[in-house]
């Protein structure tokens, strides 16, 4: 029986950690043994619904950078791996995926893989995180076997930056199960929520689902629909946001600074992601760093017209006025315009959905992508083998 360890560290639970228990549970299913290090009590209390699986929780890793606590967190490491003997070593996220990767290698564990689903180094990367963080981000790839970029931006991106080897790299799309969002079961859950909410029904919902964090620039989006309802004379607006994060006490004062503050329902954390996007009739994505949103695909699943800023990934999922629209990040003005089009214009609206989910249908399934991870394990723990 092959063994495999998922280093997730402290990571807290959301739309990731949902393809993560998914892909636990496809791996015990095919008769892999499974252990997850992970400390998040919302992630352990997930994984501990499947037979057979493992947690360790013994290692703690959380998502900042402390050089000091990491030199500890990472001798820990090597000694729980030297003392396991898995054959795959899978990590996510930065500090627990550099961290494991490099332990992994110490270790001698025979396969090292990690979900590249964006790197340290950005447009917005300062110089001095640029010098920093660079020849960290190769050296972590150097130690893997394969990383494995969840979108082909991702990998476009380590060549023109000078991340990683090529050869090194595989682009495994991201992909999700689309039934729970396509059930007439949702659309009735929906309307319950818009009930629950106190939302009109003559009201048009215009929503975003995600962590509320500085990437995901909900900044740009608020201030978009300050200028969108501004703009209306005949149409009334609800702003629904499903999600928490860091940066939720600053968005609820600038929802008041700008005015809009009655008309934006601040949600929290959401388990129930699908009612949520049966209750939108827009769904908007202001971020303006992503590996292959997991929310977009979620937003495609569910019929919904859908604007996005035109960074790399999301210009593999949204064509332009064809599964829905594209503006440039932290334009305010562009996405207040593209939520005015797709008011005026239903048609396009309509047509763009229903693109949005044939094209999330065809391409972006769960299934395509467990099978292709489930297969580059296989392939490299046969290069591995003695002749």
């Amino acid at each position: 029986m092959n063994s495999t360890l998922q280093i997730v560290g402290n990571s807290k639970f959301g739309g990731a950690t949902y393809l993560i228990i998914s892909w636990c549970k496809y791996l015990v299913e095919k008769g892999w043994a499974v252990s997850v290090l992970t400390t998040d009590k919302e992630t352990i209390a997930a994984l501990s619904e499947i037979q057979g699986l493992r947690i360790v929780n013994s290692v703690f890793i959380p998502r900042e950078i402390n050089p000091l606590q990491d030199v500890k967190i990472f001798f820990q490491l090597v000694r729980l791996l030297k003392d396991s003997n898995f054959d795959v070593v899978h990590t996510y996220t930065a500090t627990p995926g550099f961290l494991g990767r490099v332990a992994a290698r110490i270790a001698g564990v025979p396969v090292i893989v990690h979900h590249q689903a964006g790197w340290t180094v950005t447009d917005f990367s300062s110089f001095t995180e640029k010098i920093i963080y660079t020849p960290l981000e190769y050296i972590a790839t150097l130690a893997s076997t394969r990383g494995i970029c969840v979108s082909h931006a991702i990998r476009e991106e380590a060549e023109v930056r000078h991340l990683s080897p090529a050869k090194k790299l595989i682009t495994i799309c991201n992909g999700i199960e689309a039934t729970p969002f396509i059930t007439s079961d949702t659309v009735v859950a929906g309307e319950a929520l818009r009930k629950e909410l106190g939302i009109p029904p003559d009201h048009v919902i215009v929503g975003s689902t995600g962590r509320l964090a500085e990437q995901k620039d909900y900044q740009t989006f608020l201030t978009a629909c300050k200028n969108f309802t501004d703009a209306l004379t005949q149409t009334q607006v609800a702003i629904v946001i499903a999600g928490d994060g860091p940066c939720r006490e600053e968005l609820e004062h600038l929802a008041n600074s700008l005015g809009i503050q009655d008309t934006v329902y601040f949600l929290g954390f959401v388990r129930n992601i699908p009612s949520v996007l049966a209750l939108m009739d827009i769904y908007v994505t202001s971020t303006i760093r992503e590996g292959l949103s997991i929310s977009i695909l979620e937003a495609m699943a569910s019929a919904k017209p859908i604007v996005a800023t035109s960074i790399g990934p999301n210009r593999e999922l949204i064509e332009h006025e064809v599964t829905g629209l594209l503006v440039e990040p932290k334009s305010p003005e562009q996405l207040a315009h593209a939520l005015t089009r797709f008011i005026e214009d239903p048609n396009l609206a309509r047509d763009c959905a229903a693109a949005a989910r044939k094209r999330m249908l065809t391409d972006y399934t769960l299934d395509r992508m467990f099978q292709e991870t489930i297969d580059l394990y296989a392939d490299l723990l046969a290069e591995r083998k003695p002749q």
